[in-house]
């Protein structure tokens, strides 16, 4: 698997590796340099290969040459670690899309590949710059897109509005299998926080863990916070994330609201203690404002939130109407503090409305999508790329039929 993200940090990239590993495969792992890794590492039985560069969250040339550069040393490594192995299949995530062509010469020599794009990069073009939208810049990123999905064997897409889009700009819909992100419970496992929950501190805590760039909507929960000081004064707000300069917007916007005191800022976490992290919060929050990409992504906190059996507050987005209902969800019309601060008010002096929605989502999502189907999903898509024979079978419980050949 070849990934621009750090492995401990991915929870979408963990899921398929270790659901590989426990099957009996050999999982090798390409990704980008956790400050704290070493140059290679295994974990839970993937063994786990760095480049020497970390995440730039600045401006779109520091992307543009963090993107060269890593395409350079993963093409390089890879191709190493290909002649090493023989991998049956090769795994690429995007973004960016043309990763793909990292595989170039391992495809030639027989590998198959699988692009996953569990981010349109058009879409999310259009969502960071929403004032800078340039139709070329555009152009340029579903040319990249269609042309890395044409040198893909398969390409695995994040949901099915994902999917429509790409059937749209005329990437083959039989070439797309659709592998819906679902938490894997052996890492967002409520049962072992609830006890810790129960006895922590008596801070009414709000979290977000993810992405803090200005299309979260981040800044609608600050602003809420003077109307909540005084009816809640234990609140605390917790933003888990990259420290970009959206941070320091927020901060800012904080101090200048007299509310510093009640938010707390964290730099990224490895996934196994964001799970703790939510685990122990009283309300989950994702007040994301829509655009062309945020109405259809896939919002994984929202539903790392309801996987571990906490309240959750969001904004009415499309994406969420179609995962939820009204009774599993506290929604609130995008960007309105007030709507968001009445939503907190309510969750906070009602107990027994915060305990009814988690049973709600837990009847509208959690019970009805599990990891172990669209594990599923992707083991049925792995044996159709590899010969009769050599394919990795999902016989009985879907994990029977791996080979022990590395993958």
């Amino acid at each position: 698997m070849v990934d621009h993200r750090c492995y401990s940090r991915d929870a979408y990239l963990r899921r398929y590796a270790d659901a590989l590993a426990d099957a009996g495969a050999q999982v090798d792992v390409l990704c980008l340099r956790d400050p704290n890794q070493s140059f290679s590492t295994q974990r839970n039985g993937v063994r786990v290969f760095t480049i020497p560069i970390t995440r730039e969250y600045e401006s779109g040339r520091r992307h543009l040459l963090e993107y060269g550069m890593a395409f350079i040393l993963f093409s390089a490594r890879l191709l190493t670690l290909y002649i090493q192995n023989h991998y049956q299949v090769i795994h690429v995530h995007n973004m960016p899309d043309f990763l793909a062509f990292t595989a170039l010469i391992p495809g030639t020599l027989g590998a198959k590949l699988i692009l996953d794009i569990r981010d349109p990069m058009p879409e999310i073009y259009m969502s960071k710059r929403e004032h800078l939208t340039n139709a070329l810049v555009v152009k340029l990123m579903q040319v990249q897109e269609k042309l890395s999905s044409l040198l893909a064997d398969a390409i695995i897409a994040a949901n099915s509005n994902f999917k429509d889009n790409l059937v749209e700009r005329g990437i083959p819909a039989h070439k797309i299998t659709i592998v819906n992100y679902v938490p894997d419970p052996k890492v967002f496992d409520r049962g072992g926080f609830k006890e810790e929950r129960r006895n922590q501190d008596r801070h009414f805590t709000l979290i977000y863990p993810g992405t803090i760039a200005p299309r979260y909507g981040l800044d609608v929960a600050i602003r809420a916070l003077p109307l909540l000081v005084t009816k809640i004064p234990q609140i605390r707000l917790m933003i888990i994330g990259p420290q970009t300069e959206h941070v320091g917007e927020l901060a800012a916007l904080a101090q200048q609201l007299g509310v510093s005191f009640f938010v707390q800022f964290k730099p990224v976490i490895p996934v196994d203690e964001v799970s703790g992290q939510i685990g122990q919060a009283d309300v989950g929050i994702y007040p994301a404002l829509p655009d062309p990409h945020m109405d259809i992504a896939t919002p994984m906190k929202v539903l790392e939130y309801a996987v571990m059996g906490i309240p959750i507050i969001a904004s009415r987005l499309k994406i969420l109407e179609d995962l939820f209902t009204d009774s599993a969800l506290m929604l609130f019309d995008p960007g309105n503090v007030d709507q968001f601060a009445r939503c907190v008010l309510e969750l906070f002096r009602n107990p027994a409305r915060r305990e009814q929605l988690v049973r709600n989502a837990d009847s509208v999502f959690v019970r009805p999508h599990s990891w172990s189907n669209e594990r599923r999903a992707y083991f049925d898509l792995l044996d159709r790329l590899l010969a009769p024979g050599e394919g990795m079978g999902t016989s009985g419980d879907g994990d029977e039929g791996l080979t022990e050949e590395a993958v």
